[in-house]
């Protein structure tokens, strides 16, 4: 299948809502909800048609001139990510909003396109124009809807610290372009062997430092406590489970395309600043009050633990990276969806308030222990499983103190998932009001209970390992990705 659909068919969706609100508005939930399944169905298969490398130049223009579009494992890996969990959190968002919000169903279907696009560009500033568009919907749907003034902050902050990131994205590849006079991935490559050091030194310097702001990766994490927080359940949980990994994906590739072969230093300043992350992530987690900001928190740690497998500069390293991408994305996905539905319960997300709710909400407490020891990092759930690789990953490269922050901040985050476990255990003094059922948000919860358990035993099923280690392999070998993107 051709990858542009991928990106058209989300893109489409974002301009057609409105005119279905206008002309058939009983119809726009509905249409949204077949729109969804439509775009996730394409996404699947776009990456699994090109899973051994797929390329289409736009226009029948050469790669030189032409908008390349580019899909192998590395790219087809988050093309499935994004196809899943966009899905549940736009099914959340229809339950908490309804079908009438159809500015929110606009922004929603944008930012997915921009992230398809991101995600399958071979071209440099292509990729920039990508951001942008998922930047601004991504801006909006924090502050959606704009009623708390928390949240309008927060997503005025994200503007700031966004653009500054976008600020020194645009710059490295302004300075790409005047070293080399070419903006395909592909070709640039190829050319980095020729650029002047120092001239390499700050487009490595631009492009990391503005993927690091967009992910939120320490000491430029400000932004993601606010904005993960302060936004509604559905958007928290597509901002930690799905948004920050488009920047993750972007640092991957763009560091083993571009300066993998020609500058390894790169990749100890990603290991670097990934282990300051996790450190700082989870010592910010432990001494939150607020579920939403612990969990917000707990997203910055975890950015640094897939940085530390990134920063390994190893094909073992990535696989281990983005198989954690995946435990994160559905773990964390998970646990705001509870703790979202657990703090309207209590009409309260301060912790010490949430006494009670084992015997209110069992299996909602029994779901977020779930997430809770998988992210951790506790035997024998998911996020052991992908921590363990990173450990080896690490040490496998002598990298011994990242490897020693991973096993310390899962020492620490167990300490803070246990003291919210304990106040949901204590018994209530108080009654706990009674809300609606909410059935969408239940069934989303046990569809991300069962992804949890199936990511915890795909080391063991038979061929799963082999694919998982490929993905990696994909993003080391550059040359394979030339030869896609340029027909060789």
């Amino acid at each position: 299948m051709n990858p542009v659909l991928a990106v058209v068919a989300p893109l489409s969706v974002g301009f057609l809502v409105p005119l279905v609100h206008i002309f058939k508005k009983r119809h726009t939930g509905m249409s949204v909800i077949i729109s969804a399944g439509i775009c996730s169905v394409v996404s699947a298969v776009v990456a699994l048609s090109g899973w051994d490398g797929v390329a289409v130049t736009m226009g029948g223009w050469t790669p030189e001139l032409g908008i390349s579009l580019m899909v192998d494992r590395l790219s087809g890996a988050f093309l499935l990510l994004a196809a899943t969990g966009f899905p549940i959190s736009l099914a959340c968002s229809m339950e908490s909003f309804g079908y009438s919000p159809w500015r929110f169903y606009v922004l929603f279907f944008l930012s997915w396109g921009a992230v398809n696009g991101i995600i399958l560009t071979g071209d440099l500033f292509n990729m920039f124009v990508f951001f942008e568009i998922f930047s601004v919907a991504a801006y909006l749907m924090v502050s959606y809807p704009p009623r708390s003034w928390q949240a309008v902050e927060a997503s005025f902050k994200y503007l700031i610290f966004g653009t500054v990131g976008a600020m020194f994205l645009l710059l490295g590849i302004a300075y790409s372009f005047m070293a080399t006079g070419q903006l395909n991935l592909g070709i640039l490559s190829q050319m980095m062997a020729s650029v002047p050091p120092v001239t390499l030194s700050v487009i490595g310097g631009c492009l990391v430092v503005g993927l690091f702001v967009k992910s939120g990766t320490a000491p430029t994490h400000f932004w993601l406590p606010d904005a993960h927080s302060s936004a509604q359940t559905s958007v928290s949980a597509l901002l930690s489970g799905v948004l920050v990994k488009v920047s993750v994906y972007a640092l991957i590739r763009l560091s083993f395309l571009l300066f993998f072969p020609v500058m390894r230093e790169v990749f100890s300043v990603i290991l670097f600043l990934g282990t300051l992350s996790v450190i700082l992530g989870h010592l910010m987690a432990f001494q939150q009050e607020d579920i939403k900001r612990l969990l917000a928190y707990s997203t910055v740690a975890q950015i640094g633990t897939i940085l530390i497998g990134v920063g390994c500069a190893s094909s073992f390293g990535v696989s281990a990276a983005v198989y954690h991408c995946f435990n994160h994305m559905t773990a964390k996905m998970g646990l705001f969806l509870v703790a979202g539905a657990l703090a309207e319960d209590r009409a309260s997300r301060d912790i010490s308030h949430m006494s009670g709710l084992w015997a209110h909400r069992p299996l909602f407490v029994a779901a977020f222990a779930l997430f809770a020891v998988s992210l951790a990092g506790i035997p024998p759930f998911s996020g052991f499983m992908s921590k363990w690789l990173l450990l080896l990953a690490s040490t496998k490269e002598g990298h011994i103190v990242p490897a020693l922050a991973i096993v310390a901040g899962t020492v620490v985050s167990s300490a803070y998932y246990l003291k919210v476990l304990r106040a949901f255990f204590s018994p209530s003094e108080t009654p706990v009001p009674h809300r609606r059922p909410r059935p969408v948000s239940g069934r989303l919860v046990a569809l991300l209970s069962v992804l949890c358990v199936l990511l915890a035993a795909a080391p063991f099923i038979p061929g799963a390992s082999s694919v998982l280690f490929s993905v990696g392999d994909s993003a080391v070998d550059g040359a394979s990705y030339r030869d896609v993107v340029l027909g060789k």
